[in-house]
Parts: structure tokens; sequence; C-alpha cells
């Protein structure tokens, strides 16, 4: 058959020339091609999903410099807090609260454009009755529950970026006197 393969110059014969050789090859030559098909198909696979359909997508948190976060005052004082806020969709909106002294003050920035940065600026008086010191429970995993004493008002700035995309950084201030 090897003879009538050689001489035969028929389509059909040609094509069958593949399978002769496949049937008289060792065993080790057909794992090799296996093998270096399926290492060829997994290189190309990898490389073709490389990119991350994400993205596209903003699953970033909006950021935020903060000049001073801790402040060390007296009652009655007008305290400025400070921050810069941005994000590559810009900045929908932020919420200044603090519920001990009464503080809640919601912006949206959605009517100035909703910038990419933003200069954060709020004036707060410190209050004539604000604690210097007091006393916090704290609830452990295991049901016990422990004191604190805390010094520290924590005034919290929570802002959104134009995806909704939230953060909260904090100010700290002390009451000395």
């Amino acid at each position: 058959m090897k003879q009538i393969i050689k001489t035969h110059k028929s389509p059909i014969v040609r094509l069958a020339l593949p399978l002769v050789f496949i049937r008289n090859c060792p065993l080790s030559i057909i794992n090799y091609l296996t093998r270096f098909t399926l290492i060829a198909g997994l290189l190309f696979a990898v490389i073709a999903c490389n990119d991350d359909p994400n993205d596209a997508f903003d699953m970033r948190s909006p950021q935020a410099v903060i000049p001073i976060d801790t402040l060390e005052v007296n009652r009655g004082e007008t305290v400025t807090l400070n921050a810069i806020l941005s994000d590559e969709s810009g900045i929908l909106s932020y919420k200044l609260e603090y519920a001990t002294w009464k503080i809640t003050n919601e912006v949206s920035l959605r009517d100035a454009g909703m910038p990419k940065t933003y200069d954060f600026s709020a004036d707060i008086v410190i209050p004539s009755d604000a604690a210097t010191s007091w006393l916090e429970n704290y609830q452990k995993h295991d049901g016990s529950i422990f004191n604190v004493t805390q010094t520290y008002h924590k005034i919290s700035l929570t802002f959104y970026d134009a995806v909704n995309n939230k953060n909260v950084i904090y100010f700290y201030i002390k009451i000395i006197s």
C-alpha cells in the first residue's frame, strides 16, 4: 500500500496520506502532538482572555486628601475642616455629620457638574457644653461588654462619586477646655 500512495496522484489518496502516517507512527509521537495541541490551545486561550471585562466599570471609591484630621480646640471656638475630594467619574454628593452636636450638612454637586476634584471646607462652632471625655460601651464577639474612655469627637464626612461608590473619612476633635 505504501507503494500505491507514493505513485498515485489521486486527491483521495493524498487526503488519506496523513491517516496512513498516523497509523504507522509510534504512540509517543501522537502523544507529543496531542500535548502540543493542548498546550498551544491553552496558551492561545490565556492570551485571548487577557483583558478584564470589569475594566470598563468604575469600582474605585472616591479619594480624599486631608491636610489636618485631628484638632485640639476650646469650647466656643470655630474650627474649619478641609479636605480635597477626588474621583475620575466626578463627585456626586457629600454629607458632614455628628449627631452629638446636631451637625448635619448634605450637599449635592450634581448641579455643579459633578467635578472631578472638590475642595471641601466647613466651619464648625464647638458647643459650649462639649464633653472633654465620656465613657462608651463596646461589645466583644463573645458577648462581654467593656468601657472605653473617649476624648476625641469623631465627625464623619461621607461622599459619593458619580456611580455611587462611597467613602467615609473622619475628623477628630479633642476639647481641651
